[in-house]
């Protein structure tokens, strides 16, 4: 199912660093639906969403590895069981100069386990307006970066990319996100 754009925007750091950033972000974000990641961390809408679903669906099962939404979505995206191992592999790092800024959007009140996982309608007008109030807040600036397939970003991450073609890169990277089950 094509889920469209996800709520993500790029940034960049002014002259504070990345760790100062990182703790003044966390002290006034509105939820824990809100997190950064590096610049190498996303790469796709459908990885995004896949992260996202898989997310959403193991708090609304009860059945989460970490304690908040922003991390469990983060330790998707590394493809790992292990937190910390998440944080490594795809968090702001101190020599980033900038990275992403995401919103985790709350599903539809009418969705259930048994349900097709949709998020709440209004989403992207929330994450339009707060994202730019936050990045503002921060100092930092909007970054016209794109969410693009890279190689060697998805090696950050730590993803096994000898050989692979980039005809194939969007599904290994979801396969990827899926393993995250499996894999200690």
């Amino acid at each position: 199912m094509e889920m469209g754009y996800f709520p993500c925007v790029a940034w960049s750091k002014t002259d504070s660093s990345p760790k100062e950033v990182l703790k003044d972000f966390l002290e006034t974000r509105p939820s824990q639906r809100w997190l950064m990641v590096g610049h190498h961390a996303a790469h796709c809408d459908a990885q995004l969403w896949t992260a996202w679903h898989c997310s959403v669906r193991r708090f609304l099962r009860n059945t989460q590895l970490a304690r908040t939404i922003d991390a469990e979505f983060i330790r998707f995206l590394a493809g790992t069981h292990h937190i910390s191992e998440a944080f490594q592999r795809a968090g702001v790092s101190s020599s980033d100069l900038g990275g992403w800024l995401i919103y985790l959007p709350e599903i539809s009140p009418k969705d259930s386990i048994e349900e097709v996982i949709l998020p709440n309608q209004e989403y992207l007008q929330f994450f339009e307006k707060t994202s730019f109030e936050i990045l503002e807040s921060l100092n930092l600036i909007v970054s016209d970066s794109t969410l693009k397939h890279d190689l060697d970003n998805a090696t950050k991450l730590g993803m096994n990319t000898d050989g692979l073609v980039m005809e194939n890169f969007e599904d290994a990277l979801i396969g990827f996100i899926l393993s995250s089950e499996f894999n200690t």
